[in-house]
């Protein structure tokens, strides 16, 4: 648990400079986003193009097929002519509270619906007509499905859930691997000005500080065993 320890921290304070960065600059923001807006109310290129909306359109698919996929692999555990799923009852359990604490109720029904944040399509600077908020900073230029943080880059993240309780070198490789992901998602949401770069790098967070807080769920319920 000590390198687990320690990569908390790490996490923590790289969370918090990065937080404190993007309130004291909000417009490092709007610099990054800039570099994909064309002028004209035109982006790089728009999410229904092709190599953005195959992404974009197929990886909510994929996270809606994993979680039914957990769920029926957790009722499955339960039947008694299934030992091999028994066996893996609490690894399914837990990926799939996992999920639905973090990707669907913290980032879509939590932080989506009430951060009020609109997206960089349609404020001003981009000929739109919404005022830019910053991150973490409460705003009223959306109602709902708003910009922080992006529901894509969480979901993407979410791959690190499959070594979140393995040993440290295969911890290590998920974590790297959902960054790696999660980064991927990040441009295929920015270059069509769906999300800032803000909103793409708390989504990981959301994710991660997610997981940590559905062991630590797990742990206090004695499903797993506490942590020394």
């Amino acid at each position: 648990m000590h390198s687990r320890a320690t990569e908390l921290r790490l996490v923590l304070i790289a969370f918090g400079l990065l937080a404190g960065l993007f309130i004291a600059l909000p417009q490092i923001d709007l610099a990054v986003s800039s570099l994909f807006y064309r002028g004209d109310g035109v982006w790089a290129m728009g999410r229904e193009d092709l190599w953005l909306a195959i992404p974009y359109r197929g990886l909510p698919r994929v996270g809606q097929g994993l979680l039914i996929a957990l769920l029926v692999l957790w009722l499955l555990s339960f039947w008694s002519r299934a030992p091999k799923l028994r066996s893996r009852r609490l690894i399914f359990g837990f990926l799939l509270s996992a999920a639905l604490l973090g990707p669907i109720l913290l980032v879509d029904a939590t932080l989506k619906e009430h951060s009020g944040r609109t997206r960089p399509v349609n404020i001003e600077q981009f000929g739109g007509t919404r005022q830019f908020s910053p991150a973490f900073i409460p705003a009223d230029q959306c109602e709902k499905n708003c910009s922080f943080v992006s529901g894509h880059v969480a979901t993407a993240s979410f791959i690190m859930a499959f070594g979140w309780l393995g040993a440290p070198a295969v911890r290590r490789r998920w974590l790297i691997a959902s960054l790696a992901f999660g980064g991927l998602f990040a441009l295929v949401r920015m270059v069509p000005g769906g999300h800032f770069l803000s909103d793409t790098i708390f989504a990981w967070f959301a994710t991660y500080f997610s997981l940590w807080f559905t062991e630590w769920l797990f742990r206090r319920l004695g499903w797993l065993p506490k942590s020394n």
